[in-house]
């Protein structure tokens, strides 16, 4: 098992993981972004019943007790409104290396959520976890989400030729890098 997160709020966001009571409140979220999300991502298109996102927060706490994956909910501290997930997976202690993911809302997106809650989930890496690199694959195109990464100090490390289909298409991905002693994430 994962150590707890302890950086869980910013100043205007909670980070923690989502409770099966918040599934169906996850399904109407990613079913209202489905088009922006689903643009650069392929599991947002199959998110289509509550069992399916049943089995997100399912597997996210069974992932973190196996220590392989963060999964935790961006939840709005003043209203509480589910906004988003980042997400650390991939943790491989032997190694120190694992990747960084998120997303936003589409009626929340251009607020900033998306690195707020990335820079406290890098705290975690390299404080806690004592990683050594934290690494992030974004699909060629989504500029939003390579400026959310390079404002956190990553390096665009090259580009992954038709790494994951989205939909029926096969997608090329900017892979990003940060490196513990370049991070700034305090």
């Amino acid at each position: 098992m994962l150590p707890p997160f302890t950086f869980a709020n910013t100043p205007r966001l909670q980070l923690r993981p989502l409770v099966m009571q918040e599934a169906r409140e996850l399904l109407l979220v990613v079913m209202a972004s489905r088009e922006s999300l689903g643009r650069h991502m392929s599991w947002p298109r199959e998110m289509v019943e509550l069992d399916h996102a049943r089995r997100f927060v399912k597997m996210g706490r069974e992932q973190w007790m196996a220590g392989r994956t963060v999964r935790l909910g961006v939840f709005e501290r003043e209203s509480g409104v589910l906004v988003g997930n980042v997400e650390l997976d991939g943790v491989d202690s032997r190694r120190r290396q694992a990747e960084i993911g998120y997303w936003v809302r589409s009626d929340r997106e251009g607020r900033g959520y998306a690195g707020e809650a990335a820079r406290s989930m890098l705290r975690y890496a390299f404080e806690t976890l004592r990683l050594h690199k934290v690494r992030a694959d974004v699909a060629v195109g989504n500029h939003g989400s390579a400026r959310v990464l390079e404002k956190l100090g990553f390096t665009r490390e090259g580009t992954l030729r038709e790494d994951r289909p989205i939909g029926a298409i096969w997608v090329d991905h900017w892979r990003y890098g940060l490196l513990a002693r370049e991070a700034t994430v305090a």
